[in-house]
């Protein structure tokens, strides 16, 4: 299978502590396919952007960095995102951002982010499971990203959309970015669209969204799923090859 394969998780939990990023980059660094080669903060990781790394404690010291922005004159005090990427095969690239409140009092979910080309001796799913385990997400995904996934193009000038299709496309878009749970505007009347854009080769379903599985239809309808912690992992089949 020739393909990426995206995994997003989008969180409330505080992923700020070292303690909690070594067990995110973990995994990636006991994997030599997987292991980053350059890392950055508060921007992606360039050819001229960036630091070497060559093992998980080269990581440490920028992680959850402070980092200060002024606007409108007030200086406000946040955490900056973790980025790194490999050049190598299994060529990757991922990130980590950190929760926090914006200007009108929002909560902001953290993120964590991650393509990576395929490899069959990789384990996605105990990776995927394993991150989920640490972040606590209220929604998740990984998916491979093959061409078939992509709907057939609306030709349609965008402006001449009407509601429906322009939910449809601006999910869609979002889905295909790696996005689960994703909040925009549609429409004539700019209306708050809110919620999940479409189910991946496995999606993990925590806190609300639990409430709202059916554990026994999901696996009357074929489909497995497990029930870890507060939260459920839903397969579309048992091996991603098969996504």
């Amino acid at each position: 299978m020739k393909c990426d394969v995206q995994l997003e998780i989008q969180t409330n939990a505080d992923l700020t502590s070292w303690a909690v990023g070594e067990r995110i980059l973990s995994p990636l660094f006991c994997n030599a396919k997987l292991t980053p080669q350059k890392a950055a903060i508060f921007g992606d990781v360039t050819a001229k952007y960036g630091f070497d790394v060559e093992n998980i404690e080269d990581c440490k010291e920028h992680w959850a960095s402070k980092a200060e922005m002024r606007h409108d004159g007030s200086l406000s005090e946040f955490n900056a995102d973790f980025n790194w990427k490999r050049r190598k095969i299994a060529k990757s690239q991922g990130y980590v951002t950190f929760s926090n409140t914006n200007r009108r009092g929002k909560k902001i979910p953290a993120r964590v982010w991650f393509r990576s080309q395929y490899r069959k001796e990789i384990d996605w799913a105990g990776l995927f499971v394993n991150w989920c385990e640490i972040t606590a997400p209220f929604a998740a995904i990984l998916h491979p990203l093959v061409s078939m996934d992509r709907p057939k193009r609306n030709d349609k000038d965008v402006r001449d959309y009407n509601y429906e299709e322009d939910v449809f496309e601006q999910a869609w878009s979002r889905f295909l970015s790696g996005t689960f749970y994703c909040e925009f505007r549609a429409g004539e009347l700019n209306s708050m669209v809110s919620g999940l854009t479409n189910l991946g080769w496995a999606s993990w379903f925590g806190d609300d969204f639990a409430k709202e599985v059916n554990e026994k239809a999901i696996s009357a309808a074929g489909f497995p799923i497990q029930k870890i912690g507060n939260g459920y992992l839903v397969q579309v089949t048992e091996d991603i090859k098969d996504g």
